[in-house]
């Protein structure tokens, strides 16, 4: 009997230490936001042609070694199944490094993961971050369709070696720890020949949805891990250089704009080393940082009446991202001019600084013809809110005659929006486009951020001017403002159309919505067209 006592309570005391032991173990497991990086050579992350070490090296930062990152890289020679390779991590996650070169002209490959990754720390939300990557020096769409892969021919074998990259880093994680996978990142397109540039997007798509299929269908994820992913494309390298680019590129812009569950990042702004086709190292760090943002200004850029802008409060808890991360492109005069995050007294903002001398520096957006239909059938509100710390600037949308909706525009081309200066030494004024009414804001207005509006009414060309959430203008009409050339069909905001040095804006957002709060006119519609009813239906009854 005592001995049979001792046996329980030595069982009981194993089962206890069992069980703290398991609590202590789970205690231990981490959830990781997992991103997947995938494309060719811009992906993968030349080195070439950038001097020796340390000059193509991507320095370092507290980010590389919080991020845990599994890789392996297939090789341009060859394209059958299974890729011939560059290098890859051992079959185990490491942290962000980077990757075998290849022995030749390239020491080492590494690609956006860095910027992005760092971009990513600055997530107020703590989240940690497990990069997969299966990048290749080359090749066109065809490689990564799964439609043409067989496992055994020379079609389509980078979507083998992408799902098997995939699958052994994620079986990896989940031995220890839980996970989502949150994104796929997107850099092909370079190689794109004419038969495939114009698939560009239907295979982006198509890869997108295979792979979210393929890894919650397998035994390491759990209640649909990839359910909801997000993609990024990043425009490819020389966008404008020949016809298969222009469409590449055209493609998944196009696919970032109609599709939620896709985005855009533009490159364009952005220079190329000697061979005109590679991003060096300071660009690489720029555009993953832009990926980055892009991933988290989703919930704004996605927004069921988003048209087009750009917003630094996208996502307050993450970095102020930059407008480029949100699918609009820097064009005009780069030299000279300064373009950065700034956090002014507490209000987030995309800082232009413009010492060029020359007009129209800034940032633009393509709108298309469905944009305006859904304005001209919702109503619209368009808003800067900003500050000038010098000099001025504009924001404004654009219209074509061939894209009116309804309007019935009077001009071949359309433009409305504001033109903000600093006057007087610390006076804000902002003049209507094309209305022409400037409106002074008073002493010590320019060194505050204001909130500008035009807000349309749905089926009409007359809309409310608001400054500060007040009514300045009602029932101006769109019809008279006259656009300039080389400003169709966008939405736009830059240092302004005079040159001169000192011009310094801050920009909080830029934005063009459809389904707003309804403006004066629009609510005086409705008060007129309920007592006309009332008055009927009452006289009716008497």
């Amino acid at each position: 009997m005592i001995r049979l006592h001792w046996i329980l309570k030595f069982a009981l005391m194993f089962s206890a230490a069992i069980f703290v032991a398991a609590i202590a173990n789970d205690s231990h497991a981490d959830d990781y936001d997992v991103y997947i990086l995938t494309g060719q050579s811009n992906s993968l992350g030349t080195t070439g042609l950038e001097g020796g070490s340390p000059n193509y090296e991507p320095g370092s930062n507290p980010a590389d070694t919080n991020t845990r990152f599994f890789w392996s890289n297939a090789s341009s020679t060859g394209t059958v199944y299974p890729a011939n390779l560059h290098g890859n991590s051992g079959g185990v996650i490491t942290t962000l490094q980077m990757q075998q070169g290849d022995g030749g002209a390239n020491p080492h490959f590494w690609g956006p993961e860095f910027g992005f990754a760092r971009q990513m720390a600055n997530n107020t939300n703590g989240r940690k971050i497990l990069v997969i990557k299966a990048s290749r020096g080359g090749g066109g769409n065809s490689l990564w369709d799964k439609t043409v892969f067989d496992g055994n021919n020379n079609n389509g074998h980078m979507w083998g070696h992408l799902r098997d990259t995939v699958d052994a880093g994620l079986n990896s994680l989940a031995a220890t720890d839980t996970f989502s996978v949150k994104g796929l990142i997107y850099m092909q397109g370079e190689s794109n020949n004419a038969s495939e540039a114009p698939l560009a997007g239907s295979r982006l798509q198509s890869l997108a949805a295979n792979l979210e299929t393929h890894i919650n269908a397998t035994s390491y994820s759990s209640s649909g891990s990839a359910a909801g992913m997000y993609s990024v494309a990043a425009e490819i390298a020389a966008s404008s250089a020949n016809a298969n680019r222009i469409l590449t590129t055209t493609q998944q812009r196009d696919l970032g704009r109609s599709n939620s569950q896709f985005g855009f990042v533009t490159t364009s702004d952005q220079p190329l080393k000697s061979d005109n086709l590679h991003f060096g190292r300071d660009v690489k760090l720029t555009y993953g940082s832009r990926i980055a943002d892009a991933f988290n200004s989703r919930e704004f850029t996605e927004g069921v009446n988003y048209i087009a802008g750009y917003s630094a409060n996208a996502n307050p808890g993450s970095a102020i991202p930059d407008p480029a991360g949100q699918g609009l492109a820097f064009a005009g005069n780069i030299a000279n001019v300064t373009a950065e995050a700034t956090n002014d007294g507490g209000n987030r903002a995309w800082r232009l600084f413009d010492n060029s001398n020359a007009s129209n520096p800034g940032y633009s957006q393509g709108l298309r013809a469905d944009d305006f239909s859904r304005m001209f059938e919702s109503g619209w509100k368009f808003t800067a809110v900003a500050k000038v710390a010098s000099g001025g600037g504009l924001a404004l949308w654009s219209t074509t005659q061939a894209n009116d909706p309804g309007w019935n525009l009077d001009d071949v081309r359309n433009l409305n929006g504001f033109v903000l200066n600093r006057v007087n030494g610390d006076q804000l004024e902002v003049t209507l486009w094309q209305n022409q009414s400037t409106i002074n804001l008073g002493a010590g207005s320019a060194d505050s951020f204001h909130r500008f509006e035009l807000i349309g009414a749905a089926g009409s060309s007359l809309f409310d001017f608001y400054v500060d959430g007040q009514l300045r203008l009602a029932g101006v009409d769109l019809r008279n403002g006259n656009g300039l050339a080389g400003f169709d069909n966008q939405l736009i905001f830059n240092s302004g159309s005079t040159g001169g040095i000192g011009r310094d804006v801050y920009w909080s957002e830029v934005s063009l919505t459809a389904v707003p709060e309804p403006g004066s006119s629009v609510v005086l519609g409705i008060i007129g067209v309920v007592f006309m009813a009332f008055h009927r239906n009452r006289h009716q009854h008497n």
